[in-house]
C-alpha cells in the first residue's frame, strides 16, 4: 500500500525512533507548517492503513510504528513485481541496474544461504 507524501512524512519521523510512541503534539512539532488537527488526521489514517498502532493511555493517545521502513520498502517491492507477468526479467533488469556494491551484497548473502 503507498503512502501520500505527508503521510511518508510523518512515517519518517515515527521510523527514525521504531522503539518509541508518539503523541500527535510531539509528532507535530516537526510539521510547523501544518496544524495540529492535521497531523492527526494522518496518525488516524496511518492507524487504518496499519502503518501505526494506535495505544490509549487515558485522555492521552500515543502511536508507534508497527513495522519498519525496510519492511514498507520490501512491499512496495514485492506490490510492483506482482504486476508484471515476467517477474524474471524485471529482477534481472532490477539487479544489473544495481551499483556494484550492491550487487556484490546481494551476491555475499545468497552465497551464505547456500553455504547453509
Amino acid at each position: 500500500m503507498k503512502l501520500g507524501e505527508l503521510e511518508r512524512e510523518v512515517m519518517e519521523v515515527v521510523w527514525n525512533e521504531p522503539s518509541t510512541e508518539f503523541t500527535v503534539r510531539e509528532v507535530n512539532q516537526h510539521f510547523p507548517d501544518h496544524a495540529y488537527t492535521t497531523i492527526m488526521t494522518v496518525l488516524s489514517r496511518l492507524t487504518t492503513k496499519g502503518f501505526v498502532s494506535e495505544v490509549k493511555h487515558g485522555r492521552r493517545n500515543t502511536f508507534r510504528a508497527t513495522a519498519s521502513r525496510e519492511d514498507y520498502i520490501t512491499g512496495m517491492i514485492m506490490e510492483a513485481l506482482s504486476s508484471t507477468t515476467d517477474r524474471q526479467a524485471v529482477l534481472a533488469h532490477f539487479a544489473e541496474a544495481l551499483p556494484a556494491s550492491d550487487q556484490r551484497f546481494i551476491r555475499k548473502i545468497f552465497s551464505r544461504d547456500q553455504a547453509k
